[in-house]
């Protein structure tokens, strides 16, 4: 019984290494005691200190959002969206991006945060 827990634990540990985020983006993620692990495979929105935008490691302008979270959405069949905004970028540009989110086609927006 020791041995299987010692097993299930370096498992663990072993695999939160792999764990990477999207592309390695710099993002100072707002912190919540709540915070859950993010499931895998969701298309992300990352905004950056800067207020830039990226979809899958890629800078995108607003406008362009849109059409290019739509394609992704129905090539992945996922109605769900994370997004990752840097703790220092404005109130309103976070929500202008949930916004265009939504026209994109997603029935959620799950907010990462840090842990």
């Amino acid at each position: 019984m020791v041995d299987v827990v010692f097993l299930l634990i370096i498992f663990f540990m072993v695999s939160t290494t792999f764990i990477t985020l999207e592309n390695g983006l710099p993002v100072d993620l707002p912190q919540a005691s709540s915070a859950a692990a993010q499931p895998e495979g969701l298309p992300t929105v990352t905004l950056d200190a800067e207020e830039r935008i990226f979809l899958g490691g890629e800078a995108l302008s607003e406008a362009q959002l849109v059409p290019a979270l739509q394609a992704l959405l129905a090539e992945r069949n996922a109605g769900t969206v994370i997004l990752r905004a840097d703790q220092r970028v404005a109130h309103g540009t976070t929500v202008r991006v949930m916004d265009a989110i939504r026209r994109a086609g997603a029935t959620r927006v799950a907010i990462a945060a840090g842990g």
